[in-house]
């Protein structure tokens, strides 16, 4: 069973042998955060990350934790440490973290230097990690490219019987919006000095997939406990267990009343043709990745199969629940891509010989500059 939620594991000093394990295995992306190592630490980490997944053919995405300076109260966020945003420029990271800064300004400078330093794919991820964050949420949704929801810090300033429902609230309108969302903070804290987590942190993480968050981070699980390896075991086979219940894993969002692309509304129609038939997986082509974005907005029931021209793009997709990818460097002709669609199910393990199969693509013809908007539906036997 391939797993739809995604999961990031933060790398320290009790990762940095079993590295290759990690990579290895069903995780989706790496945080690196310079709480848990120095600038030369961090930087060997991020080289080795890049090394294995060449090795290993995987697309693990890397997020870098940018940090901030304190008021002198050492509390107060007072703006965020710009020379960390071109550290993470330099080390070509994936995405970066931010902490939210009272406003969207100090974060806007981010984006600013991002582009500056011809690096503006590196993905923006938001924290809600205050009160302040949590009353600007539409605005924060609105500018990021992901948010992750930070219960430790956000829990010190929302009373702690109102963090449920806050926490659902901000996953909700993050699921509206298309955008991802990761839920982090003592997932599976007992599993810091404890091989087997307790029973309240599986239903937390249930409850959390169940909720429709697109990953899930383990923090100290990992990058200082006694047993990352196994947190990592144990996170996947309840997330797989969850997700083989489907009837409790499909989540409803709310439609846009607003007039939208051709691509966003074929990706709401292939929800409704997948209820409808015994179709094993979704294969999309899609340049950018908005389209399978959208598809995945609808939590469709079986897998979502990307096929993406380059790695880059592959790893901006990492953290988007239900998406697989594929690459496929080539432009292929509508007839080429109905046939190998086929054969990148398969290859990727998500349909085998016999089993029906979405498909969307874009008419290459009808296309701007080899970017084809999608505008076909089909659906095949592999």
């Amino acid at each position: 069973m391939v797993r739809k939620s995604k999961v990031i594991a933060t790398l320290g000093l009790n990762t940095d042998s079993i590295l290759e394990d990690i990579i290895t295995s069903s995780v989706d992306a790496v945080l690196i955060d310079t709480y848990y190592g120095s600038e030369e630490e961090n930087v060997e980490r991020i080289k080795r990350v890049k090394e294995l997944r060449e090795k290993l053919n995987k697309n693990t995405a890397i997020i870098y934790d940018i940090d901030h300076i304190y008021a002198q109260s050492k509390y107060k966020l007072i703006k965020i440490d710009e020379n960390n945003v071109d550290f993470a420029c330099a080390n070509d990271v994936d995405f970066i973290a931010c902490p939210f800064v009272s406003n969207l300004d100090e974060i806007k400078k981010v984006k600013d230097i991002l582009e500056k330093n011809n690096k503006k794919d590196i993905g923006l991820i938001v924290k809600v990690d205050c009160k302040e964050a949590y009353d600007n949420i539409d605005e924060i949704i609105s500018f990021a490219d992901s948010i992750m929801i930070n219960r430790d810090e956000l829990g010190v300033e929302v009373p702690y019987q109102d963090l449920p429902n806050v926490q659902k609230e901000i996953i909700r309108k993050a699921n509206d919006n298309t955008k991802e969302v990761i839920l982090t903070t003592q997932m599976l804290h007992s599993m810091i000095y404890n091989p087997r987590p307790t029973r309240a942190e599986v239903s937390d993480v249930a409850n959390a997939i169940i909720d429709g968050v697109d990953a899930v981070m383990l923090i100290e699980e990992t990058a200082i406990g006694n047993y990352p390896k196994e947190a990592l075991e144990t996170i996947d086979r309840i997330i797989k267990y969850v997700e083989s219940q489907n009837s409790l894993t499909e989540n409803d969002v709310k439609n846009s009343d607003q007039k939208m692309s051709i691509a966003h509304a074929i990706s709401i129609s292939t929800k409704h043709i997948i209820d409808s038939l015994d179709v094993n997986n979704i294969v999309t082509y899609t340049k950018s990745g908005s389209t399978a974005k959208f598809i995945a907005k609808y939590r469709p029931k079986v897998p979502v199969l990307a096929v993406v021209p380059t790695k880059e793009k592959a790893r901006k997709l990492a953290l988007t629940r239900g998406i697989t990818t594929f690459i496929e460097p080539k432009t292929l002709m509508m007839d080429e891509m109905l046939e190998n669609a086929a054969l990148y199910s398969k290859e990727s393990g998500l349909a085998k010989e016999g089993d029906y199969i979405l498909i969307t693509a874009g008419q290459p013809d009808l296309g701007k500059e080899n970017t084809p908007p999608t505008d076909f539906v089909n659906v095949r036997r592999v």
